[in-house]
C-alpha cells in the first residue's frame, strides 16, 4: 500500500512540472543538490514532499500524514492561530506553536474539511522546501507561503517519501496566509468585502 501511495504521489508531482503547468516553478538553490550527496534533498523529492504536504490540506488522510511528518513535528502559523481563536482573538494567541507534535496535527487537521490547494512556486535548499500556494476558495481566493524543514526519515516514525532509498519527512512547518479572506469565506461578516467601500 505504501509503495502505491509513493508511486501515485510521484506521478502527481511529475504531472505538475513546470513544462505542463507554467505557473508552478521549481527553484533550486545553487548549493541545494550535488550528485551523490544524500544529505541534500533532490528536486524530485522536494516536489514529492511539497505535493504530499498539499494533499494533507486538500485530501487529508491519516496514513499520508503519519508517513509525511516526524513524531516531533511542529507547526507555527499566526494565520491558523487567528482562525482557531476567532472570534475573541487575544494577543497571547499569536506567536505560540499551532501544533506541538504529529499527534496534535493529526487531531487538528483530521477534523477540518478539505480545501483546494495548488502549488504556485516551489523552492528548496538542502533541508528546506518552500511553497507559495493558492487555495481557490469562494468567494475569496487565499494565497500563502509554507516553509517546511525536512530531515532524513526517522525509523519507526512513518517511513517518509522519496523516489530512491533516501526518504524524507517534514519536521517543522512555518506558514502564513491571508487569514482575513479565509475568515470571510467561512462566514465572518466583518471580513467580507464591502461593495463601493471608501476609505
Amino acid at each position: 500500500m505504501r509503495s502505491y501511495i509513493v508511486a501515485a504521489l510521484v506521478a502527481l508531482a511529475t504531472a505538475r512540472s513546470s513544462d505542463e503547468h507554467p505557473g508552478h516553478r521549481l527553484y533550486e538553490s545553487k548549493n541545494a543538490t550535488h550528485p551523490g550527496n544524500a544529505t541534500c534533498i533532490s528536486d524530485t523529492d522536494a516536489s514529492l514532499i511539497a505535493t504530499s504536504f498539499g494533499l494533507t490540506i486538500s485530501n487529508y488522510t491519516e496514513a499520508l500524514a503519519v508517513q509525511l511528518f516526524t513524531t516531533n513535528f511542529t507547526d507555527q502559523s499566526d494565520s491558523v492561530n487567528t482562525l482557531i481563536h476567532e472570534p475573541g482573538l487575544q494577543p497571547q494567541d499569536l506567536g505560540p506553536l499551532t501544533f506541538t507534535s504529529k499527534a496534535d496535527f493529526l487531531a487538528g487537521q483530521g477534523a477540518q474539511p478539505p480545501v483546494p490547494f495548488e502549488i504556485l512556486d516551489l523552492w528548496h535548499t538542502c533541508d528546506t522546501v518552500i511553497l507559495r500556494w493558492l487555495s481557490a476558495q469562494t468567494p475569496y481566493s487565499v494565497q500563502g507561503i509554507s516553509i517546511a524543514s525536512v530531515v532524513h526519515a526517522v525509523e519507526g516514525q512513518g517511513g517518509g517519501f522519496g523516489v530512491g532509498t533516501q526518504k524524507w519527512q517534514i519536521s517543522r512547518i512555518v506558514a502564513e496566509f491571508n487569514s482575513g479572506a479565509w475568515l470571510g469565506n467561512i462566514g465572518y461578516p466583518e471580513c467580507a468585502v464591502v461593495a463601493n467601500a471608501t476609505r
